[in-house]
């Protein structure tokens, strides 16, 4: 019986870069495609009215996209 592939295989390469001593590309996007996850434009369930000015911003990037997500203090 033959083992069933894995949907995420590991790379085939090092872990580290030589020169930066940070995970290699390969790795990173291994890592970025475990998150697997999904967004939407829009919200299904309540609603809120959000105020004014966030408090922050969080750096994200969807498929090689930046974006900036807005939170905010309660």
């Amino acid at each position: 019986m033959l083992p069933t592939p894995q949907s995420q295989p590991y790379p085939q390469s090092e872990f580290l870069d030589g020169q930066t001593k940070r995970p290699t590309r390969a790795w990173q996007q291994f890592f970025i495609n475990l998150l697997n996850f999904t967004s939407a434009t829009t919200a299904t369930a309540g609603s809120a009215t959000l105020p004014a000015n966030p408090v922050g911003f969080i750096n994200i990037t969807v498929n090689g996209v930046a974006y900036k997500v807005p939170y905010y203090d309660q």
